[in-house]
């Protein structure tokens, strides 16, 4: 608790209060998980898996060794080692939180839905907030959120922190994992899957 509110100052934030996080939920402050609207919204994990490789090797602070690493190591090294990856494996934190499902304060949802139709996502998020934005907001939002505006923006893009030259904001597509997975390394996210289908989420690897 004293860890997140120091991170984001949020006993000093007026409210409406607004914060992201990678967070798992057993993480987070009781009294964040009982009072606060929380949209969780995760992504496939093939995708996820080459968007983390990418987001190691952009950001100086992993150092040279992360930055040089192929997929190869980086799949072998980092990704599927609990202990490494930086928040674990992705089913343990999706499972985590589809457990948390039947709670009324929690909207879940995914990248590739997002992807798909996200005006459609975009008016799923102001239901949930209690909100009813005019066509005009509907619009500006969908422009502002849209990865070409985020991927110039400079408040946004993270362009103080990465050395790569793909950027941190780097392609926003799904289906990219097709370009870097091998038969094996897509073999190992079927038990991955399987696990946070049965917890009751969504999975497309694909749109």
């Amino acid at each position: 608790s004293s860890g997140i509110n120091a991170e984001y100052g949020l006993e000093k934030m007026k409210g409406p209060r607004v914060f992201k996080t990678h967070d798992y939920w057993n993480w987070l402050p009781e009294k964040i998980r009982d009072t606060a609207r929380i949209i969780y919204c995760y992504r496939n994990p093939k995708d996820q898996a080459v968007s983390y490789y990418h987001h190691i090797k952009s950001l100086s602070f992993y150092g040279d060794r992360c930055r040089n690493m192929t997929f190869d190591e980086y799949f072998e090294d980092i990704y599927t080692k609990k202990e490494v990856a930086e928040y674990g494996l992705w089913e343990d934190h999706v499972v985590e939180w589809l457990e948390q499902k039947s709670r009324k304060n929690i909207l879940f949802l995914t990248y590739e839905d997002l992807k798909e139709d996200t005006e459609r996502e975009l008016r799923k998020i102001a239901d949930f907030l209690g909100l009813s934005p005019t066509a005009e907001l509907l619009s500006s939002v969908l422009f502002k959120g849209s990865f070409e505006h985020m991927q110039q923006n400079d408040k946004l893009n993270y362009s103080w922190l990465t050395n790569a030259k793909d950027g941190f904001i780097r392609k926003g597509q799904v289906g990219g994992w097709k370009k870097y997975l091998g038969p094996e390394q897509e073999k190992y996210f079927e038990e991955p899957i399987r696990k946070v289908e049965a917890a009751g989420g969504k999975v497309r690897c694909e749109i």
